[in-house]
Parts: C-alpha cells; structure tokens; sequence
C-alpha cells in the first residue's frame, strides 16, 4: 500500500512523473567557475551541460555595478 501524507508527497511525485513524464524549468546563476553546470550535471547523473569555453573558464571578471533608478 503506498504511503499517504505530507512525508510521502517526494515518493508520488516521483512516481506521477515515472508514469507520465514531466517538463521542468531549472534556474542556477552564480559567477564563472562555481560548479553550476557540475551541479547540473549530477543532479541528473549525466552530461546534459556541457561546459563554455575551457579557456575563459577561470579568466577574472570584472565587478560592475548597475543603477536601476
């Protein structure tokens, strides 16, 4: 018999997306060489990103501010 409750809700959703599949829309910002595309590539144990250019990977980046006013 399958579990019922707020501790359960992970499980059936895993199981209605199983059976019926699912569209999803994943956001991760953070600045040039934190692990963004590594985190998205384990959240889904495979290479769905692959990384920008290897070069400009750990090239510095400059501070900008923007006035929004």
């Amino acid at each position: 018999m399958a579990g019922i409750g707020i501790a359960n809700l992970p499980n059936q959703r895993h199981k209605i997306i199983s059976q019926a599949g699912g569209h999803f829309t994943l956001m991760v910002v953070g600045e040039s060489g934190l692990g963004k595309t590594t985190l998205i590539n384990t959240l889904f144990s495979t290479e769905l990103a692959m990384p920008k250019d290897y070069r400009r990977r750990f090239a510095k980046q400059l501070d900008k501010t923007t006035e929004i006013g």
